[in-house]
């Protein structure tokens, strides 16, 4: 196993907004030891830790990420819709986010949200702060929807540990994941079946499921032999 067991969505997004600074922080208090993060482009190509194509549901602003530019980003409030005491809480950088990560001491699954975005655009900028700022690649999953993504990532920086991500789990999964070395499959929990499972591990990857906020819900997918979950309740697990 790779990463931890439980590993905490967006941060501890439970007890604090998700994808935020004081999500990550909120998780390392609380001992959760790896968080996964969102990765996309806004307008001017800064790279931001959000999930969302747009800004309006976790902000008090409105329109698309490609609208925006990092300026106008940190002028919104990302918190308050959560709760009024995280009302100092701001979009962040993927730079800032790395670090605090980082400095946290925390495990990190990357996902990486192309939308619309240039593909270089997105990936080139992630994977040089990678470089600059993180110390163990052992504990850093990069991990996507999108195979051209992950395909480049593959192609760029080979040293990378590649998660492949996957509503439900198609037939050709397995060329899919030799092709870009991936050391991981994560997936919906609802559509995973105990077979895959087998497959998997016996293919020598691990298995994640997400996004899981009740215990019952995973309780035959421990026993089929998943690695972990991803979970915006930590505490309850």
């Amino acid at each position: 196993m790779i990463a931890s067991k439980i590993i905490g969505h967006r941060g501890f997004s439970s007890l604090a907004p998700e994808n935020t600074l004081a999500a990550m922080s909120i998780a390392a208090k609380k001992g959760v030891e790896w968080v996964e993060i969102d990765a996309l482009a806004c307008g001017d190509g800064s790279i931001v830790m959000w999930h969302d194509e747009t800004v309006d549901r976790c902000s008090d602003g409105t329109g698309t990420m490609s609208d925006h530019t990092i300026d106008s980003l940190k002028q919104l409030d990302c918190g308050s819709w959560f709760s009024p005491e995280f009302n100092t809480q701001r979009i962040s950088t993927i730079e800032e986010a790395i670090l605090s990560i980082q400095s946290l001491g925390l495990g990190l699954n990357l996902e990486l949200k192309r939308y619309d975005s240039n593909l270089k655009t997105l990936v080139d900028p992630v994977l040089k702060l990678l470089q600059k700022h993180w110390l163990d690649f052992d504990k850093l999953i990069i991990s996507s929807f999108d195979q051209a993504t992950l395909t480049y990532c593959h192609q760029q920086a080979p040293y990378l540990q590649l998660g492949q991500l996957y509503g439900k789990i198609p037939d050709n999964w397995l060329a899919q994941m030799q092709a870009i070395n991936a050391v991981s499959c994560h997936c919906n929990h609802l559509h995973l079946q105990q077979s895959q499972v087998t497959d998997l591990k016996q293919a020598g990857y691990d298995v994640y499921c997400y996004t899981v906020n009740e215990p019952q819900l995973v309780e035959n997918h421990w026993k089929w032999g998943i690695d972990g979950i991803f979970t915006d309740y930590p505490q309850r697990f």
